[in-house]
């Protein structure tokens, strides 16, 4: 690897040797185009393990609400809610009202 890097098209870039099986998928590949593959896979593979990363954090706040009971409304939604049907279920008696 080189210490300082070349510059590329995005900036500097640096290379990467690495060794793999002689019947890696990689070799499938024309020489020329085995560089491009493999960065191309190595990208892939960093955003898999990133969302799956993701995906254990999600699942695991998931387990946290389920272990509460299921319930996933903030308190300002149920206060909400509540105050919503009470308006709702309110009615006004006409007799009562011509009185006041």
């Amino acid at each position: 690897m080189s210490p300082s890097g070349r510059k590329g098209k995005g900036g500097h870039i640096k290379s990467l040797h690495i060794k793999l099986p002689v019947d890696h998928p990689v070799f499938s590949f024309p020489e020329g185009e085995r560089s491009r593959v493999a960065r191309e896979w190595l990208e892939q593979g960093r955003q898999v393990t990133k969302a799956m990363q993701e995906l254990k954090q999600e699942l695991q706040e998931i387990k946290e609400i389920l272990k509460k009971g299921g319930k996933i409304e903030k308190p300002n939604q149920v206060l909400e809610q509540r105050h919503d049907t009470e308006c709702q279920n309110a009615t006004i008696d006409p007799a009562v009202f011509l009185k006041i």
